[in-house]
């Protein structure tokens, strides 16, 4: 697929989900003839379809791909039971969000609810602020330096605005503070009356993954409740690391077995053409 073709699956958004080929053109500064070809190309592999003659919305394929998302991507698999399990501990009317870094803000991928509430605006799929809420700064502060450095170069007053610092020692200064607690504090940053505690989901690079986060009212989240909470996310993030490094080294292990089976049938033949001949 072309970059050409991702910049224009990136015009779809919730403002305006819709678009014609003559819209879609100026946006992409080609001609509304190689605009055609474009969309002619994203609709066959199903990626647009046509709502209306010469109107183009995402197609079904997205929703397919989301539900192989779902089912077979290793952090959501790795993380499910274990987010299950953690929300029996979470006071009634709280969330659990299990989010990953996309571009320059955070994506919601799995969520369990535990009785009824306002909901979260971490929804799935939806991208919300980068530097602010415990749920996103827990990914943050364990982004790569380069990254960071980028971030702040292009992005320095909207972290002034969210209190990470007017400097770029400052900067650095505050996120090394949560890197070495483990796990952020947020109090109504996203969304109002609601409490977050977080903690990162690390590679073997020790690089943010994702976040695995408790999201309270605000009104249960006192100090023994916190207190009690942070170090259970901290060791449910850690146990979703090793489920995924578990999973990883065993699907690695699979090939090789595969092949020496391979390898031992194919001795086999050989060795009972000899004794015939």
């Amino acid at each position: 697929m072309s970059d050409r073709a991702f910049q224009l699956l990136g015009l779809f958004s919730l403002e305006q989900p819709v678009w014609t080929v003559e819209q879609i053109a100026p946006q992409l500064g080609v001609a509304v003839s190689s605009a055609y070809r474009l969309i002619g190309r994203l609709a066959k592999a199903g990626l647009v379809d046509a709502v209306t003659p010469g109107r183009y919305a995402l197609g079904p394929a997205i929703i397919q791909l989301d539900r192989q998302i779902q089912l077979t991507d290793p952090l959501v698999h790795a993380a499910r039971p274990v987010m299950d399990y953690l929300i029996g501990f979470a006071p009634e009317g709280s969330t659990i969000l299990l989010c990953r870094a996309f571009r320059d803000s955070v994506l919601c991928v799995h969520q369990v609810a535990s009785g009824p509430q306002a909901p979260v605006s971490y929804e799935r799929g939806r991208p919300r602020p980068l530097f602010r809420g415990a749920t996103s700064k827990a990914i943050l502060a364990f982004m790569p330096r380069r990254v960071l450095k980028r971030l702040y170069g292009t992005r320095a007053r909207e972290i002034q605005a969210a209190g990470l610092g007017g400097t770029w020692k400052e900067f650095l200064a505050k996120l090394r503070i949560w890197r070495v607690a483990g796990h952020v504090l947020a109090n109504s940053e996203v969304d109002r009356g609601r409490f977050g505690i977080a903690a990162p989901v690390l590679g073997e690079d020790r690089k943010a993954i994702g976040s695995l986060s408790f999201v309270l009212d605000v009104h249960k989240a006192d100090e023994r409740t916190v207190n009690r909470l942070a170090p259970m996310v901290i060791s449910a993030a850690r146990e979703i690391e090793r489920a995924m490094q578990e999973s990883a080294k065993l699907k690695v292990q699979v090939e090789p077995k595969s092949k020496i089976k391979s390898k031992v049938k194919s001795t086999r033949k050989t060795t009972r053409s000899k004794s015939k001949n």
